[in-house]
């Protein structure tokens, strides 16, 4: 018997008897997914050191119209 921790719970479970690994169940799967799309988990973004900063937009007293 494989013992894991599942990720959105925190409960324990057997990976063998689970059909939604990593997680414990497809209700925790779901409620990762909504997390994901969401943005309340993100990848961390590293900017590269070597890029140009953006230039900023041009404020509304400087254009046309």
């Amino acid at each position: 018997m494989t013992s894991l921790e599942c990720p959105t719970c925190g409960g324990r479970f057997d990976l063998s008897l689970s059909v939604a690994v990593p997680f414990c169940s497809h209700r925790c799967r779901q409620i990762d997914l909504g997390r994901w799309l969401d943005e309340k988990q993100t990848l961390p973004v590293f900017k590269d050191p070597d890029e140009d900063p953006p230039e900023d937009p041009p404020s509304w007293d400087e254009t046309d119209g």
